[in-house]
């Protein structure tokens, strides 16, 4: 699974738990910002915990997504004539988990009343219809997921204390994707791989500036984000290279590039962040075509520097330095001021 690249000594240590954990039948609660890939840990577990000749089942239930009508229902299961519309009977999603793994992603979101009805089936292992007064035994794996810091939706009452308990045996908290920098160019590479039959096959590569240009984005979505990111990218690409300009990313204020400072040469600041396959197509060489390709990225995004330093993967003080060096060259740059 490619989201669960693990290379950072951060999210080493999130799996070597989850590997760890996958050995004992104890619920797992797995907590982290949205798209640090939760389910995917889930699906991790699992896949150690019961072999492919088990034929374990793994259901999942996504507990925000469900209308709050529906939930109880969905997770119960409900008799013929339970209600209106019950037309068959439908076991629900912790019977079809029995002897396999319940995942209740988002569980955060699942309001109190139904919290209530949740915990006491957990504890006595076992579940009754809509409309049946007959009990089904459990047994199940359970893993639940969520964005949200349950202890602080425990102290203002959105949150029951004793299920908070029962579920979280073993807390897992997924680091975000900032604080797992070493991880972002395997996890780019793995999704140009992945989604290479959308681009029919071709094999893609990052330039240097796109590279250093992810690896000091703040990713907010996290490795989801990413993920969208590449797509775009490859999308976007010049010639089988992915540019910083093809990513769309919004540069930050001040990125965590290594600063270049004035004493560098020239020659070296430039062919550090100027690839010359975009410079040739340009029709143009050397130190002119770099600089042609500073101004046209000044021109296309209405001479903000911030988001072109951002583009060409150097701080904004590198970028004022080379702008000076252009004027010197007699480059006309009144319009970027």
């Amino acid at each position: 699974m490619s989201d669960l690249i693990a290379e950072d000594s951060a999210s080493i240590k999130a799996l070597s738990l989850a590997k760890r954990v996958a050995s004992f039948n104890v619920p797992v609660l797995i907590q982290g910002e949205t798209g640090t890939g939760k389910e995917c840990v889930a699906k991790y577990i699992h896949s150690l915990a019961f072999t492919e000749q088990q034929a374990a089942p793994y259901i999942g239930v996504n507990c925000a997504a469900i209308p709050e009508t529906m939930l109880e229902s969905s997770l119960f299961g409900y008799e013929k004539g339970a209600f209106t519309g019950a037309t068959a009977t439908v076991p629900g999603k912790l019977e079809l988990a029995n002897n396999g793994t319940l995942l209740l992603d988002e569980i955060g979101d699942m309001p109190l009343a139904l919290q209530a009805k949740l915990l006491r089936a957990l504890q006595e292992h076992k579940v009754e219809r809509l409309g049946s007064n007959k009990t089904i035994n459990l047994n199940f794996r359970l893993i639940a997921c969520t964005n949200k810091d349950l202890e602080r939706e425990v102290a203002e009452g959105r949150f029951r204390e004793d299920l908070y308990y029962r579920i979280s045996v073993v807390p897992l908290r997924l680091p975000a994707l900032r604080d797992r920098r070493n991880d972002i160019i395997s996890l780019a590479e793995s999704f140009l791989e992945k989604y290479a039959p959308m681009i029919g096959g071709k094999k893609l590569q990052l330039s240097d500036a796109a590279r250093q240009v992810l690896v000091n984005h703040s990713w907010p979505g996290n490795v989801r984000q990413l993920e969208n990111t590449i797509q775009r990218g490859m999308i976007l690409n010049h010639n089988g290279i992915i540019y910083p300009e093809c990513l769309g990313l919004t540069p930050e204020s001040e990125p965590a590039a290594p600063v270049i400072t004035a004493s560098d040469s020239e020659d070296n600041l430039l062919s550090s962040v100027l690839p010359d396959e975009e410079a040739g197509s340009l029709g143009l060489h050397g130190r002119q075509a770099q600089y042609q390709y500073i101004a046209n990225l000044l021109r296309k995004y209405h001479g903000n520097k911030s988001h072109v330093a951002g583009l060409l993967g150097i701080t904004p003080r590198a970028l004022r330095y080379r702008l000076a060096s252009m004027r010197k060259q007699g480059i006309e740059l009144l319009q970027f001021n």
